[in-house]
């Protein structure tokens, strides 16, 4: 598959006030909102972690609070390569995105795989390192 490296893991949470972020001796976390109706943080050692909450009604997060409460979200892995030709491998071994390929929150392309398919765990991917 190319997987490099753990990328970082997606907390869900209703509101950025996250204490794990304050044990981490973050400030006030700055959100980002992405396409889908999500809005995200990065924290944490290297920032690797991410908080995920609802930025709108409706949103994948929102889905997930409801039914699951706070809590881990997603694991993401960084690919080597393109990451629509890993994802054709990925398919052709039964693995299902969920979605597209889009942008992640620092701008390189990224899908989620359905957990469905991976044994309980949404897991997304990113192409290539992160930028500074």
């Amino acid at each position: 598959m190319g997987v490099v490296s753990l990328d970082h893991v997606g907390i869900a949470a209703p509101s950025a006030d996250l204490p794990l972020a304050r044990a981490f001796g973050a400030g006030p976390l700055a959100l980002t909102e992405m396409p889908s109706g999500v809005a995200i943080a990065r924290f944490g050692p290297g920032e690797r972690l991410e908080v995920v909450t609802p930025a709108r009604s409706g949103s994948p997060v929102e889905r997930f609070l409801e039914r699951r409460g706070p809590g881990l979200h997603h694991v993401a892995f960084e690919v080597e390569g393109a990451l629509a030709s890993v994802l054709a491998g990925l398919r052709a071994a039964g693995l299902e995105p969920v979605g597209s390929i889009e942008p992640s929150s620092d701008g390189r392309p990224s899908v989620f795989l359905h957990p469905g398919s991976t044994g309980g765990v949404l897991v997304e991917l990113v192409e290539g390192p992160r930028r500074a």
